[in-house]
């Protein structure tokens, strides 16, 4: 495991070199996984910002970054510890390149039992545990769970946007299955997935905004903290009254879920 120096902007402007690599980018309460074209990426101040993928790091120069050799690929931990990122090239070539980029920028070899610096999560009183605990026991009968499966059966495509104070990915998702992998409900596409952690869903809100000159609805997920850590959207049209008897059928058995008619 190599630490590689980041401050410079040539470690940055040499990442779009690398081409289609296979990402992880973990949020303290929600991640993805997919396929991310690091061709349009570029740095702006401390920012490194990536189009075509809607995503962004906010102060990434003042973060980490860490080089496995062995297995071509790059992990980044942003300096509040609210967003991690690894990253594999998928071609031969684009690893060759990744080789080249963290020879050129390594800072220090770490020794054999580094562990890598994971991002932070919330912190939750016990009252809050127990109830955590009770959200993942039942997860199949979240709100988020039945909403999620309802657009599978209407074979629906939702936006994506997760976020904290270090950065945001916004993507398109069209779900295809649901699996339950410890204490995240997890939904898989056919080249990208969500997870989000259960033990930190506390609240919903539904709202309506005008997007592209079209009504949508907008789901919100709230932490115990009160904190919007993400959102799903999709055309009213579509999802309108699907959504909306979803949190009022579970509105009795799920803290504060519910909707609101007024516009963001």
């Amino acid at each position: 495991m190599i630490q590689v120096d980041c401050s410079s902007p040539s470690f940055w402007e040499g990442l779009s070199t690398l081409g289609i690599c296979k990402y992880e980018i973990r949020f303290p309460m929600s991640s993805s996984r997919g396929e991310i074209n690091l061709s349009s990426g570029y740095l702006s101040d401390e920012d490194f910002f990536i189009p075509e993928a809607g995503f962004s790091f906010r102060g990434a120069s003042r973060g980490m970054v860490y080089a496995s050799v062995k297995n071509a690929s790059l992990y980044f931990v942003s300096e509040n510890r609210e967003l991690a990122i690894v990253l594999e090239p998928k071609l031969a070539s684009s690893r060759r390149q990744l080789y080249f980029i963290t020879g050129t920028f390594c800072e220090k070899n770490m020794t054999e039992d580094f562990e890598r610096i994971s991002v932070k999560t919330p912190t939750l009183c016990p009252c809050c545990r127990d109830a955590a605990d009770l959200r993942t026991v039942r997860m199949a009968q979240n709100p988020l769970t039945t909403i999620l499966a309802r657009t599978i059966n209407e074979e629906i495509a939702v936006t994506i946007s997760m976020s904290s104070r270090d950065g945001t990915l916004v993507s398109s998702h069209a779900p295809i299955n649901l699996l339950k992998k410890g204490d995240f409900l997890v939904s898989e596409g056919q080249s990208y997935s969500m997870e989000v952690d259960m033990n930190h869903l506390y609240a919903f809100r539904l709202v309506q905004a005008e997007l592209d000159g079209e009504v949508h609805q907008l789901l919100l997920l709230f932490n115990t903290h009160g904190e919007n850590f993400c959102e799903i959207s999709a055309k009213s049209s579509e999802v309108g009254e699907l959504w909306r008897s979803v949190l009022n059928c579970e509105r009795s058995s799920y803290t504060a879920a519910g909707y609101d008619d007024d516009h963001v």
